[in-house]
């Protein structure tokens, strides 16, 4: 069976939220849900764990079956978050975090699975 993972699209106008794992890629904030609790708890857990934003509404955005890293699949599960306004505070999860222009060419360390999830969203 494929893990799930979680992800939340937090906006900016044209800037998204991304943060920077030991792999020295951005990925959108999340994780994998816990059992017993649904998807939309996941994010927003997930959020709140590792950049202190509290998120105040979650709508769907899209999911896919995506190689993130050689030979590893998951099931992203991609929604757009809302949040109170309030200082990013990461977790040790990650080193870096960024808001990144979707109007401006895709860093080369941001896979493209990511990119795309922020494009569905039809919001650039």
């Amino acid at each position: 069976m494929v893990p799930v993972s979680v992800k939340a699209l937090i906006r900016n106008n044209s800037l998204v939220l991304f943060l920077r794992n030991p792999r020295e890629e951005w990925e959108l904030p999340g994780g994998r849900p816990e059992s017993g609790e649904s998807l939309e708890e996941a994010v927003i857990r997930e959020v709140q764990e590792e950049c202190a934003l509290s998120v105040t509404e979650t709508r769907y955005v899209g999911s896919r079956s995506c190689e993130v890293i050689a030979g590893k699949h998951v099931l992203i599960v991609c929604f757009r978050c809302d949040f109170d306004d309030a200082s990013i505070s990461l977790s040790n999860e990650h080193d870096r975090v960024a808001w990144i222009d979707l109007r401006l060419p895709r860093p080369s360390n941001l896979p493209l699975f990511y990119w795309n999830f922020c494009l569905d969203d039809g919001r650039v």
